[in-house]
């Protein structure tokens, strides 16, 4: 089971705002002290920045948008956040709301790889940069920066304990992250290139669980229904694979 890194996002949105706020810098103080008007990061302060996430109900999409928010503060910005829950219609109210209250940056976890170009392409030609974090648009030169933890590498890492903890054998079903997220596919190309090595090791079944701790539960539910003699789940995230062990308990197989 594999957790989204946190901490690394996290330490990444704050590297672009401080980033954002060196880019109108006219010149530091040699006494280390912020002039008035201006952030300690070096650059003129002041101006609302936007940030989108997709849903506050998962605890890494609330502590994404609160810790770029508190950033944002501390270096003299205005921040509000706002959360698309995975819609790209919402996301395009977002962005249009960003935009008519004059952000001077968009801070975006984009809702769907191919259906959120649209709104950052909006963005874009208002004259606001956005900084994609957490995932990825399929089409580049549209966002400032797309900042994403190494995901492949991390499902490869992940994949390793797995299969130790699996003794290199047994049966099991995977929970796949949403299919609009590339992140979903990577992390789950990520284990099959480790546990591929493994002829003893079968994946059984395949349920999309949309990084959702409630349908982690209940396709859990369902492929071990199908498939009773599993030995294992392999989930693509926290929120999914916190589910599907509410399942195995509730089974008896935890």
């Amino acid at each position: 089971m594999l957790r989204k890194k946190t901490l690394g996002s996290m330490i990444m949105v704050g590297g672009l705002i401080v980033g954002l706020t060196a880019c109108s810098s006219g010149g530091s103080d040699d006494t280390g002290s912020a002039p008035e008007g201006e952030s300690a990061g070096g650059g003129e302060a002041g101006g609302l920045i936007t940030i989108i996430v997709n849903d506050p109900a998962n605890p890494y999409w609330k502590t994404e948008g609160d810790l770029a928010q508190a950033k944002a503060e501390e270096l003299g910005y205005e921040a509000t956040v706002g959360a698309h829950e995975g819609d790209t219609n919402t996301e395009n109210t977002l962005i249009d709301t960003a935009i008519a209250n004059d952000s001077v940056a968009i801070i975006l976890d984009p809702a769907n790889a191919d259906g959120s170009i649209g709104a950052v392409k909006k963005a874009d030609e208002a004259g606001i940069p956005v900084f994609l974090v957490n995932a990825e648009i399929n089409e580049s030169g549209l966002a400032k920066a797309q900042l994403v933890s190494n995901n492949a590498q991390g499902a490869a890492l992940g994949a390793q304990e797995y299969v130790k903890q699996m003794g290199e054998e047994g049966t099991y079903v995977e929970l796949f992250g949403a299919p609009s997220d590339n992140n979903a596919q990577t992390r789950s190309n990520g284990f099959e290139t480790v546990i591929s090595q493994y002829p003893d090791l079968e994946k059984v079944g395949e349920e999309v669980a949309n990084w959702d701790r409630t349908e982690g539960h209940d396709k859990a539910q369902a492929l071990m229904q199908g498939n009773p003699d599993i030995k294992g789940v392999l989930a693509g995230n926290d929120e999914m694979a916190l589910g599907a062990i509410a399942a195995l308990k509730e089974a008896g197989k935890l």
